[in-house]
């Protein structure tokens, strides 16, 4: 399969599956890990990954998430999602 550029993202509910999801697949390691939520601050509500990703983990991922072709600052001001600031 072809790689496309998309950014994902997943609920926290939904975050496990997902990770799981695209894990099975070459390539969907390590995906979902950065954070979102309304606010900025912990706990997350969201995770996201973005980038060149082979299509077969988007199709994989499709049904528990919200995928699209925007930049990834542009997806989640679209969500109202920010990234979340580490805590100390």
């Amino acid at each position: 399969m072809t790689d496309i550029f998309a950014t994902i993202i997943v609920t926290a509910a939904q975050a496990k599956a997902a990770r799981d999801a695209a894990a099975a697949i070459p390539g969907g390691d390590g995906m979902f890990t950065a954070g979102l939520s309304a606010t900025g601050s912990m706990p997350a509500t969201h995770y996201i990954s973005s980038g060149s990703v082979p299509q077969e983990i988007v199709d994989a991922v499709a049904s528990l998430a919200d995928v699209s072709e925007l930049p990834p600052a542009e997806a989640m001001q679209a969500a109202g999602l920010t990234m979340c600031a580490p805590s100390d």
